[in-house]
């Protein structure tokens, strides 16, 4: 009876006013301090990078040395890139800029991923290079449609077309967990969740799946707040990692759906899941010489090597969902105006895509750069006619020249065939030419020009 009255005292208290306010103060989460202490993140790891490893592509953090891993590009330096940006570095950002255009060349003859150079060095290029005017890098005419840091993205593209393919996995869904399966059969080949997926309910948020989402992130942060992250597999049956894949390098994807959802509802427990990334990554795997892939989240035993994707999308993941106001999260109530060509182009309203890396890319930009080689088509079809027509005439001529006494010989003979078919009109004949460069405001010489060559008409 004594019990039954305490409980029942306790739930009434509770419904007291101001019962629960020391309960959600505890839950609140102060977003300044965990945005400082993200950056102290990305420093300690960046500033170890440069010192010990730079130019190979990784940090060996438990020794303090560096190690090429995917094509000897410098590749953090390239993938932490746009982080620098985004974390208010302009400086650093210009510096880098300059360090790559001066120190890294596509043409060596090593063994690349074609994904991971795809996602990480062409990513992170146009990513940067989309962002140069923003990072008061001085950018050259044509910009965005071109600049150093484009070509050098479409170097490496072009050295990957040869060997580019696509790989195809189906899933299905069990109780707010996705399951592998066989693509054609749809039975259930392994019962495991994979870290790579926790992508997922980030993109169910873009486009308005919230509840399911919601619930798959909350499944999924449940298996964080059991290891102090994710484990590379995880049984979902036995509710326990997988054989020789308990590890965590660090990833970022149960993150990066944090911070779209977050952005989506405002809902607390998602900060909370950056909060306990924050702690959780600084406990474990913080070390002398930046941050050390988690080799085993069962003991937290430790591996010799920190992925450029921490300071690409781990660290920038925590950093925009602690940061409402950063740029990247632009609702169009800010732009640049950039004067082109044939217009203005409309630069940094926000929408930005990330690509697999996290890199940004302004879709506007491509948009405005789709224009000017529509423009350049356009006038190498011009091109091609006007050489095709001065040749044509000139075989013409030649041909008029050395058979006029024969030609004039059938003229009287064709005729009568043409008047014989029921005289055929020859205006219906002739298809009316359609002018390729159709623009009213500008006139044909212009248009020309506007590419650096400029033809004369004298006819």
């Amino acid at each position: 009876m004594l019990r039954s009255w305490y409980l029942l005292c306790c739930l009434w208290a509770l419904h007291l006013p101001g019962a629960g306010e020391g309960a959600a103060a505890e839950r609140e989460i102060d977003a300044a301090h965990y945005r400082e202490r993200v950056k102290a993140m990305f420093y300690h790891a960046y500033n170890n990078y440069l010192e010990n490893a730079f130019p190979y592509d990784e940090l060996r953090p438990l020794t303090c040395d560096g190690q090429d891993t995917w094509g000897s590009f410098s590749l953090t330096l390239i993938d932490a890139l746009d982080t620098l940006l985004i974390l208010g570095n302009v400086s650093e950002f210009q510096r880098v800029v300059n360090v790559l255009q001066e120190g890294v060349d596509f043409d060596i003859d090593v063994n690349a991923s074609v994904f991971e150079t795809n996602i990480r060095v062409v990513g992170g290029l146009l990513s940067a290079h989309l962002l140069s005017k923003k990072a008061g890098v001085e950018v050259e005419a044509g910009w965005p449609c071109s600049g150093p840091l484009l070509r050098m993205a479409e170097e490496a593209a072009r050295k990957l077309l040869p060997e580019y393919n696509k790989a195809i996995r189906n899933y299905t869904k069990f109780d707010d967990w996705y399951l592998w399966v066989q693509m054609y059969k749809g039975t259930v080949s392994m019962p495991v969740f994979q870290s790579l997926e926790a992508y997922w309910p980030g993109l169910q948020s873009l486009i308005g799946d919230i509840n399911n989402a919601m619930r798959t992130f909350l499944n999924y942060y449940t298996v964080w707040k059991q290891f102090g992250g994710l484990p590379e597999f995880y049984n979902i049956p036995q509710g326990y990692t997988v054989e020789k894949r308990e590890g965590y390098p660090l990833r970022p994807e149960l993150i990066e759906s944090a911070m779209y959802l977050y952005r989506a509802t405002r809902d607390p427990t998602l900060l909370e899941l950056g909060r306990d990334a924050v702690e959780s990554i600084e406990k474990i795997s913080k070390v002398e010489c930046g941050f050390a892939t988690i080799k085993d989240l069962r003991d937290h035993r430790l591996d010799n090597r920190m992925e450029s994707f921490f300071l690409a999308e781990t660290v920038k993941y925590l950093y925009l969902l602690f940061d409402p106001d950063n740029f990247i999260h632009n609702d169009g109530s800010a732009f640049d105006v950039v004067p082109m060509p044939y217009g203005e182009c409309i630069l940094g309203a926000g929408g930005y895509v990330f690509n697999t890396e996290a890199h940004p890319i302004d879709p506007a930009a491509l948009h405005c750069c789709r224009k000017q080689k529509e423009e350049q088509w356009e006038v190498e079809d011009l091109m091609r006619e006007f050489y095709f027509l001065k040749k044509s005439k000139k075989s013409t001529f030649k041909r008029t020249a050395g058979h006029s006494g024969r030609e004039s010989q059938t003229a009287s003979a064709d005729a009568s065939s043409e008047s014989s078919r029921g005289g055929m009109n020859p205006e219906k004949n002739t298809k009316r030419r359609i002018p390729l460069l159709s623009c009213p405001n500008q006139p044909f010489t212009s248009k020309l020009s506007v590419l650096g060559q400029v033809f004369l008409d004298h006819t």
